[in-house]
């Protein structure tokens, strides 16, 4: 297990010796097919390049009031409960369609999916908590993250059928279908793709959201400083993903008889676990990493990843988070958790179950 930054991004960063290749099995259960995440070759890049232009920052601009319009429409009757004296659980009443409905619509497909969208990623989600679960209903948990799988595998499959039936739009699913790569892309990697853009577009931002709105609210005095100076903004959103890690384990393979890591030997063919929460929590690297700093110099942290299969969409999660945010304290610029956040279990993906929010 690598814990500190330095040996983190050393382990992300050379792909020779700690390699994701040899744990295609995982993505493959996850997402249903080979993606990208499991590739270190220059295939990795190719496939990659596909979207890679969509999600630059400059380029994502365009998709501004997209984002806003979606924003607001969640956002505004949330608020207009809370004010009227509700006590309110913000994940599904607000913060986890966001991202949903905006990749749904950069995807070009059914919105009114949107709910078994989010569904199915949840799911998907999850399975590597139930992994660590060998009771029955962790079983149970697998099984339905496998079905949800399908299930979704299923829909792009017919979506992506569609598109060549046709003709090509400006959607993603329609750039990879057209784009000049997919000739030689096997059709399971193309629907595996996609169902990892799905989960990846929807199901780490609004976890994401949860745990801000989580983080603000057990930190009155830094909700109040954001409130005052939305230049903050940015710069909360980074803190608050370091301090509180979503994914908090990558998986690598050694692939070399002389791997080290800070001098102690790692076999050939070993599992490292790379502890991306602990990183980010590196004392060598932050000063008084265990607290929640809104106001803290930003310094990279690992929660987008790191190297060759930093996250793709990271841009696009920004400018949800920035909008999001700032409309919602426009509105609500006082709000306090009603009740204990509970997180939910498994290193895959971490996140709170409920946030009760009340004025």
């Amino acid at each position: 297990m690598i814990t500190g930054y330095r040996d983190c991004t050393r382990a992300l960063t050379d792909v020779e010796t700690f390699s994701s290749e040899d744990l295609q099995e995982l993505f493959i259960r996850a997402f249903g097919g080979v993606t990208m995440e499991a590739l270190d070759t220059t295939r990795h890049h190719q496939m990659r390049g596909v979207w890679s232009r969509f999600f630059q920052r400059d380029a994502l601009r365009s998709q501004r009031e997209l984002v806003e319009e979606v924003v607001a429409a969640q956002v505004d009757p949330f608020v207009e409960r809370v004010r009227a004296g509700e006590t309110v659980d913000a994940i599904p009443n607000m913060t986890r369609a966001i991202p949903t409905l905006v990749i749904a619509r950069m995807l070009g497909i059914d919105e009114t999916m949107h709910r078994q969208f989010s569904a199915w990623s949840d799911a998907m989600g999850s399975t590597q908590a139930g992994t660590y679960d060998p009771s029955p209903e962790g079983m149970a948990v697998v099984q339905r993250g496998r079905d949800a799988t399908a299930a979704l595998n299923g829909y792009m499959a017919q979506s992506i059928k569609d598109r060549r039936a046709h003709g090509g739009g400006d959607d993603l699913i329609s750039m990879m279908v057209h784009d000049e790569f997919a000739d030689q892309m096997s059709e399971q990697e193309i629907i595996a793709s996609n169902t990892q853009l799905v989960f990846a577009g929807n199901e780490t931002t609004a976890k994401l959201m949860a745990t801000t709105l989580a983080s603000l609210a057990q930190h009155p005095e830094q909700l109040r400083m954001l409130v005052a100076d939305r230049a903050l903004i940015p710069r909360a959103i980074e803190e608050i993903h370091r301090w509180q890690t979503l994914v908090q384990v990558l998986p690598r393979r050694v692939k070399s008889n002389d791997a080290r890591i800070e001098g102690i030997p790692i076999p050939n063919g070993a599992e490292l676990k790379v502890l991306i929460g602990a990183g980010n929590r590196d004392p060598l690297r932050w000063e008084h990493p265990e607290r929640l700093d809104i106001t803290r110099v930003p310094r990279q942290h690992l929660g987008f990843g790191f190297g060759m299969h930093v996250c793709l969409g990271l841009n696009l999660a920004r400018l949800e988070m920035q909008i999001w945010l700032d409309r919602l304290l426009d509105r609500l610029p006082e709000f306090h958790l009603a009740e204990e956040v509970k997180y939910t279990g498994g290193l895959g993906l971490r996140g709170p179950e409920e946030v009760q929010i009340a004025v």
